[in-house]
């Protein structure tokens, strides 16, 4: 019987990954084990690479990839070719020296090589050509486009859909019916979002809060066909603490260390798994049994 593992926003934080797995009962040989990952692979955490190697060498039939927004920003970044101030904010710049170099730690590293070669008049100035020269070479690096190459291949999808259960990075896309200087202020629903090759909606559905647009009935058409919305995105201490425990203070949690996956009746169709990583130092895991499916 097949068992999935779902879980979401592992932020290149390899060990944590790897333990939440080991401990949910995960193994990569099992034919019978199926890894779900709701995307936000990469930044924040500094091994990014070692968490694409362990993902790319599980059989393609045993693993299911979910885009989210730093999957677009990682990918943005790289075409740009400089960073914005929300690339460092986000950690996608890091991911970037994580895969290669830090350009500044090169620049002075290379000041501390030739202090005593070069007069102090030329040499901070010519260190920056050094930098340069480093931070140009972070968007040709091998590793950063051997990882665009895979996010760009048939590997990675924008949903996913088992039995009830409806896998996104943090909803599915809606028609944006008002805007205000351009952005987005309104959304609906609409029935034939499965269909949509409208990737700007796809990209636009990974980055607001689930839960809000659950609590606006966004997601009641697919409620009334049973189905379950299952999310990463948004850290699940603020599931809890905006759902359960928003009138009730000495239930509230602590993002810094608690962030359990989010289930509950009084919400029956909605799953939060984002554990806020770089805070909990952990990755929630979702399991599900084949036979607990409803086709």
């Amino acid at each position: 019987m097949k068992k999935y593992f779902v879980c979401s926003d592992i932020h290149g934080f390899y060990e944590e990954f790897r333990d939440s797995l080991n401990e949910a009962g995960f193994d990569k040989y099992n034919p019978e084990h199926v890894l779900i990952v709701l995307g936000d692979l990469f930044d924040r955490g500094n091994k990014p690479w070692e968490v694409y190697q362990f993902l790319v060498h599980i059989p393609k039939e045993r693993v299911i990839l979910i885009k989210g927004n730093h999957e677009y920003l990682l990918e943005k970044l790289v075409k740009r070719k400089f960073p914005l101030d929300h690339d460092y904010t986000n950690g996608t710049y890091g991911t970037l020296v994580a895969l290669f170099k830090d350009p500044e730690l090169e620049r002075i590293k290379w000041i501390n090589d030739h202090k005593n070669k070069i007069p102090n008049e030329i040499l901070y100035i010519q260190s920056y050509d050094h930098f340069y020269h480093i931070q140009a070479q972070l968007y040709r690096s091998k590793k950063i486009n051997q990882i665009l190459k895979w996010l760009n291949s048939s590997s990675w999808l924008n949903c996913y859909e088992l039995g009830q259960y409806i896998f996104v990075h943090s909803f599915i896309p809606l028609k944006v019916s008002e805007e205000l200087y351009g952005e987005p202020t309104k959304y609906e629903y609409f029935s034939d979002w499965r269909d949509c090759q409208d990737e700007k909606l796809w990209e636009l559905s990974t980055w607001n809060c689930p839960y809000q647009f659950y609590l606006q009935g966004l997601f009641d058409e697919e409620l009334k066909k049973g189905k379950i919305l299952v999310c990463g995105h948004w850290h699940t201490s603020a599931f809890y603490n905006d759902l359960l425990y928003k009138d009730d203070p000495d239930n509230q949690l602590d993002i810094h260390t608690q962030n359990p996956i989010f289930k509950s009746n009084k919400y029956p169709g909605l799953i939060g798994l984002d554990a806020c990583t770089v805070l909990t130092k952990k990755v929630n895991v979702f399991v599900i049994n084949e036979d607990e499916l409803k086709f």
